[in-house]
């Protein structure tokens, strides 16, 4: 009975951590499919396959996790991308002429934004 509960304890201790570990995200991994392995391995197959596959037998899933996270990282690099340069053309327009800046804009986040929506 001593022995039986013993392992049991064991088991409980081995499980309990796996079942609290956080779910991977897409900035932990390089690419996507990477990604896409570690939640398939995290969640397990037939989840993963709910979660992602879109065709009648769910076969698919691996692909549409690819690709949507793949399509994700591209956005994300993108709005970056947008921000920086909105960014080097406010710093630029402040140090030109501040007095015109603090004409125009409340603050710096209202240019930045201003300079978003042009592009």
């Amino acid at each position: 009975m001593k022995r039986m509960l013993v392992v049991c304890a064991l088991v409980g201790m081995l499980l309990v951590p796996a079942a609290f570990a956080a779910d991977p995200t897409p900035a932990d991994f390089k690419n996507a499919a990477k990604y896409c392995k570690a939640v398939r391995e995290a969640k397990g197959v037939e989840q993963f396959q709910t979660l992602y596959g879109k065709n009648a037998n769910k076969k698919n899933a691996f692909g549409k996790c690819v690709s949507t996270t793949a399509k994700a990282k591209a956005e994300n690099r993108e709005d970056a991308e947008e921000q920086s340069k909105a960014t080097a053309a406010c710093k630029k327009q402040q140090t030109e002429n501040a007095a015109k800046f603090a004409q125009d804009y409340k603050n710096f986040g209202q240019c930045v934004k201003a300079e978003k929506n042009k592009s």
